[in-house]
């Protein structure tokens, strides 16, 4: 077990109290980003307490999703269904995450990447472009099983070779955007509130406990071939 700080201590006592009230769903600013932040908890402390919590509150927000959400990373469906992924290559959840996700797949379908402006990793096309390649990643995933069409696929190699994105480099890897959501959760943990979870995955990080977590982030599964669908 690793020793954990006090305040990182205070923090996860707070969170238990209180997180889960909170009605956003999300990954940057919601429960998903609670419930990795206790995921990463129980993994340290070898507490089973933690990853129960974790378990509720992924449960929750699997069983209440509400499919008027944007479909973007910050607040929307590509950010929760990361997180269900990122869980599962993490060994913190079972399960088929093409039945889990597949309502999010068919959402995600449904934005038009033919008039999408917005490129940004939070709200726009870069975090859409880290989904499609969570979910083409899977592991475990059935051979010429794909969770998206061959029509959505065509619109998403276009939409990205304009905005000049390289989806299928390992700066859209999992672990790549793990990094990418620490940063956000940097830049937007606010000094008034010392005890939020975002404060509590930077402590993570800066005492350097992610290490024994995220050890070995496979970037790439079962030969899965980007060009075809």
């Amino acid at each position: 077990m690793v020793t954990i700080s006090n305040r990182l201590k205070s923090i996860m006592d707070y969170q238990l109290l209180y997180g889960s009230f909170s009605t956003d769903q999300s990954l940057l600013n919601g429960k998903s980003g609670l419930s990795l932040f206790f995921f990463c908890c129980a993994r340290i402390t070898n507490n089973r307490f933690y990853e129960s919590f974790a378990e509720e509150l992924v449960e929750d927000v699997c069983g209440h999703l509400t499919f008027d959400l944007a479909v973007d990373f910050a607040d929307g469906l590509c950010g929760i269904g990361w997180s269900v992924e990122f869980l599962k290559r993490l060994g913190f959840v079972e399960g088929d995450t093409d039945e889990i996700l597949e309502e999010i797949d068919a959402k995600v379908m449904e934005r038009d990447l033919r008039r999408i402006k917005d490129t940004s990793f939070e709200h726009g096309l870069e975090g859409i472009a880290a989904y499609v390649r969570a979910r083409l990643d899977s592991p475990g995933r059935e051979s010429g099983k794909q969770p998206f069409d061959v029509s959505y696929m065509e619109e998403f190699r276009e939409a990205c070779r304009n905005a000049k994105i390289d989806w299928q480099s390992d700066d859209y890897g999992c672990a790549a955007i793990w990094k990418r959501a620490l940063g956000c959760w940097r830049e937007t943990a606010g000094p008034g509130e010392s005890n939020s979870w975002k404060h509590g995955m930077i402590l993570l990080d800066d005492e350097k406990k992610m290490d024994t977590i995220i050890t070995y982030l496979p970037e790439k599964h079962h030969g899965n071939n980007y060009t075809e669908n």
